[in-house]
């Protein structure tokens, strides 16, 4: 089997091998976000016994590489994503596995699928600083490392979409991160709308998800398992659900939190 590092470099990208390494360490990248939820909680026992640290540089380091990875990622995938849709149709292009997996897209595909056991460590910087931890948080990132995993090796056609879709939304939202991070006082209707576009990220991928159930129940097979489509399914309602909570939490139950939070501050000022 060809290592990380081989893959990585090898040129052109070898679908296979990366289909065949993320089928190797599935279980390891299981336990390694089963081990992230002991840690968080643990060290979150242990922060209650010490003040929070600010980690400003380590904050802005996060923020910058997740930033830069997230603009890089979508501006690879944006044409390879338009040139599916071109070639294949937009019915082929989220139902038969394509170009999009091959050449420097399909690594960059590749990449986002390693760089959900990455992003974990954020959750690390949320704890240590005291901020709160909110289930919607890890459980989105230990759900996402899991089906990146599974579908991946499973040649999962709707990838094309699910991965666009979110380095296209990380892009905006780490950069908005970055900017925060700064001290830089972004207006709350930006992170509104950061959020609602993630809340269109779900629904743009319920949409295809309901495509692909239709089709199939008229005798088209798309390049996905039965079990790792009803997995995304799931997943993409949790995650339908606890955005939509929060989004109505934050930016619409008695007026919003967030504008009432910015409010006040413009008043201390």
């Amino acid at each position: 089997m060809a290592g990380l590092l081989e893959i990585l470099t090898e040129s052109p990208f070898n679908y296979e091998a990366a289909r065949e390494y993320t089928r190797t360490i599935q279980w390891p990248a299981f336990w390694i976000s089963m081990i992230y939820v002991v840690v968080i909680f643990s060290l979150k026992a242990i922060m209650t016994q010490f003040k929070a640290f600010e980690l400003k540089p380590a904050l802005t380091f996060w923020n910058s590489w997740l930033a830069v990875f997230s603009i890089a990622g979508s501006l690879i995938t944006t044409p390879a994503l338009i040139s599916s849709v071109y070639n294949q149709g937009l019915t082929g292009s989220y139902c038969h596995s394509g170009d999009f997996f091959q050449g420097v897209s399909g690594l960059w595909s590749f990449i986002f699928c390693i760089s959900k056991i990455a992003e974990l460590g954020d959750t690390i910087l949320i704890v240590l600083r005291k901020k709160p931890l909110m289930f919607l948080h890890w459980y989105h990132h230990v759900l996402t490392l899991n089906y990146g995993f599974l579908s991946y090796q499973e040649n999962t056609a709707f990838n094309t979409w699910i991965i666009w879709l979110n380095f296209t939304v990380h892009a905006i939202m780490y950069s908005y991160y970055l900017a925060t991070s700064f001290k830089i006082r972004v207006p709350a209707v930006i992170a509104r709308s950061i959020t609602f576009l993630q809340i269109l990220q779900f629904v743009i991928t319920h949409l295809i998800l309901f495509h692909v159930g239709y089709l199939y129940l008229n005798g088209t097979q798309c390049d996905v398992t039965g079990h790792t489509y009803f997995l995304c399914l799931g997943m993409e309602i949790s995650y339908l659900v606890l955005f939509g909570n929060f989004f109505y939490q934050s930016y619409i139950k008695n007026g919003g939190k967030k504008f009432i939070k910015e409010k006040t501050t413009k008043k201390v000022d």
